[in-house]
């Protein structure tokens, strides 16, 4: 329950296994691969290059996964994958046994092409006939008012004698300024084409030779030329051609639907193709950290040691020219941290790993922490229905997420906290708030009842801050003393128990009963004593006798830090209570209208489900929320080390399959 203890391996061979240990590595996914001479200078690694250069082949993989990325977005525009809430969360994953895998990957880049090109002419066609549907529509709407025009468009020009002009002018005024125009222009004629709302659609005619005046009358008269020199033909019957031509790509539309429709029958094999070769190009990648001399290679890396040997087997079972070297880590090298826990307590390092994973040779907090989260989760919720109902939640989403029990994820923790709820609540009297008090008049709680008895659960999450920061202390005085630092563990840890016990017992002695007087006596010593102890310790660092002195002073004031900490706890008072008001307040409201005759009853239990749903659903955030606090600020604070890096192995890694009983990174 620990830290897991990595080795640093180095894999030697001939180049000409390269492609063959990279293969085994990425099937066991237990190996952090290095950069190869991280440690050495630039001109020490001149001659140390890998052998094998993958970067032709990168690019070509490079170029496959880009038009399988094309295809998967080409088909998700078009047919979106349907989600239930779960996957809207947690994202899709499409789950296959190893032999569905290996059928969907079969035929490789040539299949994947394939697909690609049929995807890329549907994406082509598609923005063609949207092209020309726009055209034609703009067509047909410039046209439209021009219906009335008898005369094919390329006949209306300038002539010998006469001038023919189309145009628009504002309806409304159109008689008096052509008629005024007129009288400007002998010789001027129109013809009303149509009307449009304010817009009258003209054919003008004018003798040539009056051709200047005329323009400028008839610009005046508020008259604008319209020239449709790109058609050809009779307006209504350019727009009867144009109307058979959008039907025409209306058709081959649908045709491109039922060839979609076709081509996303393909998208299970598009993400193996593509998953498929992001996993190839992931081993040439790998490669680049490698280095070498002209005929071998060499691979430096991390492994947790219980999986050293396996490692091994496998790698020098390849042939007999390949060897694994391993060494411990050293004292002051950096490794990276994985967590290692029993089934029960690796739910919880979730919530270390939200914080930030410890430094290699520190304390993990996973299993300290946890019955603490369960116990302050269940303070919160208050109420063991709601429990009940988080538990089956969570093992709901297991299964939605093809996630088993016991594997130490997310989903784990949340069933947990869902029975740490039943028990708190159980305790507390929250069956669905104080429902069968007000229903057969059943007291529930066992040990009290927060709505009866608040000061009393306010005391009691003092309390167990109190035991949760006394803890935090002593785990810090333990891996002290692990660390042959026995006098830091005594200075640190021991004199600063003493001296918050006997202050707290000497300042609450009246809350002790009748012996409160002794034991704040016998206290009184002990909060002396100690004191003396971490003045003339917590300052030992200091050479100069006033310094220490004054460090050691002033490390009492810490007092305050701890007291501040302890009143952080009575966020658990605050969130259970609200919790416990709340379920109450729902029972009041909708037990209300339950003795009216028929919908009574449908009224009172619709109401309590949807009103007891909204508290679970309302309180569940704010407990997680609240519990992980504690623990980060609170608790960690008295002996966690940030600042591990995550061991991040070389594995089976995909974005869009999950093969079933296969190891994945």
């Amino acid at each position: 329950m620990a830290i897991s203890e990595m080795s640093r391996v180095t894999v030697l061979g001939h180049e000409s296994r390269i492609g063959d240990v990279v293969d085994v590595l990425q099937q066991l996914g237990t190996a952090e691969v290095s950069q190869f001479g991280e440690d050495l200078a630039d001109e020490e690694l001149l001659d140390l290059a890998c052998p094998y250069d993958a970067s032709e082949r990168i690019a070509e993989l490079d170029s496959i996964l880009a038009e399988l990325s094309y295809t998967i977005d080409m088909m998700g525009k078009h047919r979106h994958i349907k989600r239930d809430i779960v996957q809207n969360f947690s994202g899709f994953r499409l789950y296959m046994t190893e032999d569905e895998w290996n059928a969907y990957a079969e035929g490789g880049a040539e299949a994947a092409r394939d697909i690609y090109s049929r995807a890329k002419a549907i994406e082509d066609t598609l923005a063609q006939l949207a092209t020309n549907e726009a055209s034609i529509l703009t067509s047909i709407e410039i046209l439209m008012p021009w219906q009335g025009l008898d005369a094919p468009i390329e006949e209306i020009r300038t002539g010998r004698h006469v001038e023919l002009v189309l145009g628009t002018a504002d309806a409304r005024k159109l008689e008096a300024s052509l008629a005024e125009a007129s009288e400007i222009v002998e010789g001027l004629a129109w013809e009303l084409v149509g009307v449009d709302g304010e817009r009258a659609y003209l054919l003008t005619a004018y003798p040539l030779s009056e051709a200047e005046e005329a323009a400028r009358a008839l610009s005046q008269a508020g008259f604008a030329e319209v020239r449709l020199d790109q058609y050809s033909g009779v307006p209504r019957d350019i727009i009867a051609r144009l109307r058979k031509e959008l039907d025409s790509i209306y058709r081959r539309r649908d045709q491109i639907e039922q060839e979609i429709d076709a081509l996303v029958e393909d998208r299970p094999r598009v993400f193996v193709l593509h998953d498929h070769f992001y996993l190839e190009r992931e081993k040439y990648a790998i490669t680049n950290r490698f280095g070498g001399t002209e005929h071998t290679f060499m691979v430096e890396g991390w492994v947790q040691t219980k999986d050293l040997e396996e490692l091994r087997a496998e790698i020098e079972g390849i042939a007999d020219d390949i060897v694994v070297l391993d060494r411990p880590r050293f004292e002051d090298e950096e490794a990276p941290v994985e967590l290692s826990n029993k089934p029960l307590v690796a739910p919880f390092e979730v919530i270390t790993k939200t914080m930030g994973y410890p430094k290699q040779g520190t304390i993990d907090p996973s299993p300290y922490l946890g019955p603490f989260f369960l116990v302050f989760f269940g303070l919160c919720m208050t109420d063991a229905v709601y429990g009940i109902f988080i538990a089956l939640v969570a093992f709901q989403l297991m299964k939605k997420t093809h996630t088993r029990p016991g594997e130490g994820g997310f989903l784990d923790l949340i069933a947990m906290c869902g029975f740490a709820t039943i028990f708190v609540g159980a305790l507390l009297g929250g069956w669905l708030g104080d429902l069968p008090k007000r229903l057969f008049g059943w007291d529930t709680a066992i040990l009290f009842d927060p709505m009866e008895s608040p000061t009393t659960f306010l005391i009691l999450s003092f309390v167990m801050g109190i035991i949760h920061l006394y803890w935090g202390i002593i785990i810090k005085g333990i891996d002290n003393v692990k660390k042959g630092e026995w006098l830091s563990a005594i200075y640190d840890q021991g004199f600063w128990l003493v001296w918050l016990t006997s202050l707290m017992l000497t300042l609450g002695a009246t809350a002790l009963g009748p012996n409160g007087p002794a034991i704040a006596a016998v206290s009184k010593w002990f909060l002396i004593a100690s004191a003396i102890g971490l003045i003339a310790t917590q300052g030992r660092q200091h050479k100069n006798p006033i310094k220490r002195i004054g460090a050691g002073l002033i490390s009492l004031y810490n007092t305050t830090g701890f007291m501040s900490n302890v009143i952080s706890y009575a966020r658990l008072f605050g969130l259970g209570f609200t919790s416990t008001v709340l379920a109450s307040v729902m029972n009041d409201l909708f037990l209300r209208p339950a003795g009216i005759p028929v919908v009574g009853p449908v009224i009172a239990v619709v109401g309590l489900a949807f009103g007891h749903l909204f508290n679970i659903l309302i309180n569940i955030i704010g407990s997680y929320v609240h519990s992980s606090r504690l623990q980060y600020v609170e608790f960690f604070g008295e002996f966690f080390e940030a600042g591990g890096r995550r061991f991040m192995p070389f594995g089976m890694s995909t974005k869009y399959v999950t093969v079933e009983n296969s190891k994945e990174a």
